[in-house]
């Protein structure tokens, strides 16, 4: 599965069965900071038992209109072992841009919705999970 660029529909975008995710982030972002807002997401494993690597911090999409308009921050950081059992979850910090993947510029004032993804790299494959839309007011 590949995940969206910039300019791309979110709506493609699917999340592996048995798991789910749940997100808070800020209603509310100042655009004219320093270009980030930050959350958290948890994820779950309903019925089945996931293994393997995944990043220590979700992937943090911002859409407008359902087009992505400010892509994950990169990550530099090690992978780190992830196991959840039927019924387990895990938090991952979630941060985001404010700054459009296409222009580098603040995103304009307006209504966007935020989408996290955290994808687990195991032996088998890869296991996808997707959350959101969660409402961002951008001022």
């Amino acid at each position: 599965m590949s995940l969206p660029g910039c300019g791309d529909r979110i709506d493609e975008l699917s999340g592996a069965s048995g798991l789910s995710m749940t997100g808070e982030f800020p209603a509310r972002a100042d655009r004219s900071g320093d270009g980030l807002f930050a959350g958290t997401v948890t994820v779950a494993s309903t019925d089945r038992t996931v293994a393997g690597v995944t990043t220590p911090a979700a992937e943090v999409y911002v859409t407008a209109g359902g087009e992505v308009v400010a892509v994950p921050l990169a990550q530099d950081l090690v992978g780190r072992m992830i196991r959840l059992g039927p019924g387990e979850r895990q938090v991952f910090p979630a941060a985001g841009s404010l700054r459009h993947c296409a222009t580098g510029e603040a995103l304009p004032a307006g209504r966007y919705e935020v989408f996290a993804v955290v994808v687990v790299n195991s032996g088998d494959g890869q296991a996808v999970v997707v959350g959101g839309p969660w409402p961002l007011e951008v001022g």
